[in-house]
C-alpha cells in the first residue's frame, strides 16, 4: 500500500470514528438512552481508534522506507 492509499484510508476511518462520536454524543444528551447501544458504539470507536493507530504506524514506517530509498 502506498502513502496516498494509507492517507485516504486514514481519512475514511477518522470520518467513521467521528460519526460514531457524534452519534454517541447525541444519544447521551437524550433523557433516556440505551446503555447497551452506548457500550456498543464505544467498542466500535475503540476498534477504529486501534485501526487508526496501526495505520499511522504503517504510514510512518512507509515514509521512513521512502526516505531511505531517496537518500541512496
Amino acid at each position: 500500500m502506498d502513502i496516498d492509499s494509507l492517507d485516504h484510508h486514514i481519512k475514511h476511518v477518522t470520518r467513521e470514528h467521528d460519526k460514531l462520536e457524534s452519534q454517541l454524543d447525541h444519544m447521551l444528551r437524550q433523557k433516556s438512552w440505551n446503555e447497551y447501544e452506548a457500550e456498543n458504539i464505544k467498542k466500535q470507536k475503540l476498534k477504529l481508534k486501534d485501526e487508526l493507530s496501526k495505520l499511522h504506524r504503517q504510514r510512518y514506517d512507509l515514509a521512513q522506507e521512502v526516505d531511505l530509498y531517496d537518500d541512496r
